[in-house]
């Protein structure tokens, strides 16, 4: 099923990926993270299990010149072969623990018809099919926000030969995205563009909201986005005034800049923008201030503007 969340206490990753016995399954790292030379993650671990011949580094174009900071793509099981790794199903809390940090070692796991050096060459080509530009859309953040704006069948056809991509998503659910072969690769429309040239900031109002709410919900990448672009279209060009709009939006479940008194706030910080929105949106009256807190935002109208 594409797009779809497989959360499932009771089905481990390694019941996950042996569900396909006749195809190869991996894990595809990011080390431009660092981890702990102790981790089981760590490249010096790999070399021990599973082992030194299933590690392949994918060559990014944009990384040529620094090799060792590519992506690996590690062999976990050939067809026929059950994943044993004995650390495999603590990968997903792994996985759940950085979902909100700046950087994301551990990007996914793959299944695959293709043999592994053939997938790290297609996986490194994908960089440069799916944007104008090259895009390292392997990244978790960047391939929820993909998934989530793709039209049927977009991203399936764009991460063929892989037919089955899990990921961690920002909210902490495992997501799913199935593969299939298309004589027509997705390519990314402004909108999508956007976005992902908008991504650090994305993750930077993420962690933000994280921080302020405890159980983010499963679009939450989606609505960082939206919500991060709003700020925009408000002409506030301090970036801190607008990473404060946007996490107090979100944390609040209201677009506040909608409410005339904050609205007025924000045409003083553009005329005079010394004091930030921050500061004057504290010395709003309590009444205003409870009245937003009161105020329900219906879902689909954040959802518009992209």
């Amino acid at each position: 099923m594409e797009n779809a969340i497989t959360n499932a206490p009771s089905v481990t990753l390694t019941e996950r990926l042996n569900h396909y016995p006749e195809m190869y399954r991996y894990l595809l790292l990011d080390p431009l993270k660092t981890v702990a030379s102790v981790n089981p993650l760590h490249p010096q671990q790999l070399k021990q299990s599973p082992g030194e011949n299933a590690i392949y580094p994918v060559l990014r174009r944009d990384l040529a010149y620094s090799p060792e900071h590519c992506p690996l793509l590690v062999l976990l099981a050939s067809p026929g072969e059950a994943c044993t790794c004995p650390w495999l199903d603590g990968t997903e809390g792994y996985a759940r623990g950085e979902a909100l940090q700046d950087k994301r070692y551990l990007c996914g796991w793959l299944v695959s018809s293709q043999k592994p050096e053939q997938l790290a060459v297609s996986l490194a080509e994908q960089c440069d099919r799916i944007s104008q530009t090259f895009l390292p859309f392997f990244e978790p953040l960047r391939f929820e926000l993909l998934q989530a704006m793709s039209p049927v069948n977009g991203l399936a056809g764009s991460i063929w030969p892989v037919s089955q991509w899990w990921y961690m998503t920002v909210a902490g659910e495992l997501a799913c995205q199935t593969g299939q072969a298309s004589d027509e690769k997705w390519r990314l429309n402004w909108g999508a563009e956007w976005i992902q040239q908008n991504v650090r900031a994305v993750g930077q109002i993420l962690q933000a909201w994280g921080a302020v709410s405890t159980v983010l919900p499963s679009d939450a990448a989606m609505q960082a986005a939206i919500m991060w672009k709003k700020t925009a279209e408000t002409g506030l060009k301090d970036p801190r005034d607008r990473y404060f709009l946007a996490t107090c939006s979100l944390g609040t479940g209201v677009d506040i800049a909608q409410h005339p008194a904050v609205n007025d706030l924000i045409q003083q910080v553009i005329a005079e923008p010394s004091v930030p929105l921050s500061r004057r949106l504290q010395a709003l009256p309590e009444t205003i201030k409870q009245a937003l807190m009161n105020e329900a935002c219906h879902p689909t109208e954040r959802n518009k503007g992209v």
